[in-house]
């Protein structure tokens, strides 16, 4: 081949991407490379990286396989290539492509909870019979063969109507079974009624990924906040609870952080370790915010995005020095919905047959739903409010200027969009604390992994890499 020819890959002009990210690991001399637009990750020598640093800056120069790697992580891309627009059009096109149903279903809206910062009212009411079979024939009618159901359990308190929920969950299993279709479920219960009885129950099911359950603290801090309707404390059933469920499923426990409990964390963590939980029960952060007028006045407790992502960042590393596995992984992007509001077979039903879009609409009365489901499975659309079925079959995740320019927008899309919806969009979206902490992020979860990569008597971890 003459100097300077090129074919293939090596043949375009390329540039660095603005989505690469890089940052020095937690091992001496070892730099990640990471990026937010493809995923594409690698653990590399600090001397390698000062060489890929200049391919990056003058990929003509490089030899035609590193750049050849480079281009097909992402790394390098086509001089000129708009990949925020390649980006937006990974996820409609992806949305577009998108099969099969991903319904929340609450059993009931009423709770035996009273928590203080809960964004539900909680009306006492169960799905009847009627409602289960209309449920079920909105299933069959529009579950196509082959197409997979997902199913998250919600509430309320979901386990509080564990009969209607047990009926519906046979009888998708059976329909699902007739139509070669895959069904998988998830719970998300505050855990203090999932007793022997409930836990074998869903240990057995096929399909069953596990549950979120919450613990926000000690005994005195959770049960300052998660309380009974009775104002009963709550903590002491739910540990005997999680201990019942012996690695039997997997939980996910979250523990919502805020001013009043953030620094009471170490001593939860230190429990779970006591308790023998650690190897089944995976703790991750959810951050207390004022998502609806029910939260109550949260203004003095929430901590900020930037607070937020801090504190999880401290409390992520201090879970992985004590030998405790959080639910943390390498961010993702995927194409496609960003949750069951804009997912074209997405739905949100409650009792009284009542649809929404969004999770934080479950227990709203019938007139804000946008929809209603009639005896045979078709859908009663309410007039008034069928506006937001629209508003969310049309939704534009890309919209904030503010994300125009941020290097996490392919991870974050513009974040929850039930809340990024209430936003000007002349600012960000709701914003990730990754657009905060994404190195940290990055370093712990090749911490996590390289000591899991830890070769047995040598008591030296293994750094890996994956592009």
């Amino acid at each position: 081949m003459p100097d300077g020819a090129r074919t293939g890959t090596e043949a375009r002009q390329l540039a660095a991407s603005q989505f690469n990210v890089f940052v020095p690991s937690a091992f001496d001399d070892i730099v990640l490379m990471y990026n937010t637009a493809t995923g594409a990750f690698a653990a590399v020598e600090a001397d390698e990286f000062e060489d890929i640093a200049v391919l990056l800056e003058h990929p003509d120069r490089g030899d035609p396989a590193d750049v050849n790697r480079l281009a097909e992580s992402g790394f390098l891309v086509p001089a000129g290539h708009d990949e925020r627009a390649a980006v937006r059009d990974a996820y409609f096109s992806g949305r577009d492509a998108e099969t099969g149903l991903n319904l929340t279903i609450a059993p009931t809206v009423s709770c035996n909870f009273a928590c203080s910062y809960c964004f539900e009212e909680h009306p006492k009411r169960h799905l009847s019979d009627e409602d289960s079979a209309a449920l079920l024939a909105y299933v069959a009618d529009r579950l196509e063969p082959g197409a997979a159901l997902s199913v998250t359990w919600f509430g309320g308190e979901p386990l509080a109507a564990f009969k209607q929920l047990r009926a519906l969950d046979s009888e998708l299993q059976r329909l699902c079974d007739k139509k070669g279709s895959d069904f998988t479920q998830f719970i998300i219960t505050n855990g203090s009624l999932l007793n022997e009885e409930k836990i074998a129950y869903f240990a057995t099911r096929p399909g069953f990924t596990g549950a979120q359950i919450t613990l926000d603290g000690p005994a005195d801090i959770h049960n300052g906040r998660r309380f009974t309707s009775a104002g009963k404390p709550t903590f002491a059933k739910i540990l005997e609870n999680l201990k019942r469920i012996d690695g039997r499923f997997t939980v996910s426990l979250r523990i919502n952080l805020d001013r009043e409990n953030v620094n009471r964390i170490p001593e939860l963590i230190d429990l779970i370790i006591h308790e023998n939980l650690a190897g089944f029960v995976h703790p991750y952060f959810g951050h207390v915010v004022d998502y609806t007028a029910e939260c109550g006045d949260l203004e003095t407790t929430m901590l900020s995005r930037e607070e937020f992502a801090t504190a999880e960042v401290r409390l992520l590393t201090l879970m992985i020095r004590k030998g405790v596995r959080p639910t943390l992984g390498l961010p993702r992007p995927h194409a496609g919905s960003l949750c069951v509001a804009d997912a074209p077979g997405g739905a949100v039903i409650s009792p009284g047959g009542l649809v929404f879009r969004c999770w934080n609409e479950t227990a709203l009365p019938e007139g804000e739903a946008y929809a209603r489901l009639n005896a045979d499975g078709s859908v009663a659309t309410n007039a008034v409010r069928e506006d937001r079925d629209r508003f969310w079959k049309s939704y534009d995740p890309f919209t904030h200027a503010e994300c125009q320019t941020c290097e996490v927008q392919p991870l974050c899309k513009g974040g929850c969009p039930w809340e990024a919806d209430k936003r000007p969009v002349d600012g960000p979206g709701h914003c990730t604390p990754l657009r905060y902490n994404l190195p940290d992020i990055l370093r712990l979860a090749h911490l996590r992994d390289s000591i899991d990569a830890i070769e047995p008597g040598t008591g030296s971890a293994t750094p890996r890499q994956v592009v």
